[in-house]
């Protein structure tokens, strides 16, 4: 079924390389997953960087506690707690970029009406807030792919248009939550504890700032 799927897909895209005779919004829609398909590998990169950085100042953090440096390791503390804090952020948006992809697959091979576009533009707006500050190679990705998915949506839908500025629905909501928390577990699984008293006091410095 898997095999069967991923060909599909596969063919489509020959199709518009090859200037295939395609209706206008399923072309808007592969290319929107091709690039989120993108966006998905560019932030596992990211996040393998991140976790080379938090090895090494973990590292340094141990060291440094051991020639009772407290003052050194509090400030590398702080650096780690921000580095988690920007994997959490790019695991979250990864996670539902993986939603988003499945959805426009089975958009494609199995069709649907324009409609259930909607609730996947709005989890990709959220993505492209986050990956802004974070990872601009993605979020240039990402904006692509937003229009054409916005602009499929413009097309197929009498008066969407008015309806862009709305929130989130109910289900791309329920997306989102659960990508966050599947982040928040995978943060727990990929990277050490910082030594109790340590991270305490880092948490609370990060709680006084916001």
């Amino acid at each position: 079924m898997f095999g069967k799927k991923d060909e599909t897909i596969g063919e489509k895209f020959k199709q518009i390389l090859r200037g295939g005779d395609k209706e206008p919004i399923e072309k808007k829609v592969i290319l929107a997953h091709y690039k989120v398909k993108g966006s998905i590998s560019r932030i596992d990169g990211y996040i393998g960087r991140l976790e080379q950085r938090d090895k090494e100042l973990f590292q340094t953090i141990i060291d440094s506690l051991i020639k009772r440096d407290d003052r050194r390791a509090k400030m590398y503390a702080r650096e780690v707690a921000e580095i988690r804090k920007i994997s959490k952020q790019l695991l979250t948006v990864r996670y539902a970029l993986e939603q988003v992809a499945l959805k426009l697959e089975t958009f494609l091979v199995f069709g649907g009406a324009i409609s259930d576009l909607k609730q996947i533009v709005g989890i990709m707006r959220e993505a492209v807030n986050i990956t802004k500050p974070l990872a601009p190679d993605v979020w240039i990705d990402l904006q692509y792919a937003l229009k054409e998915l916005e602009t499929s949506l413009t097309a197929g839908l009498a008066g969407f248009a008015a309806e862009l500025d709305v929130g989130l629905d109910t289900e791309a909501k329920k997306v989102l939550e659960e990508a966050k928390l599947a982040a928040e577990q995978s943060i727990k699984e990929r990277y050490a504890e910082l030594p109790k008293l340590l991270g305490e006091e880092v948490k609370d410095e990060a709680k006084a700032t916001t």
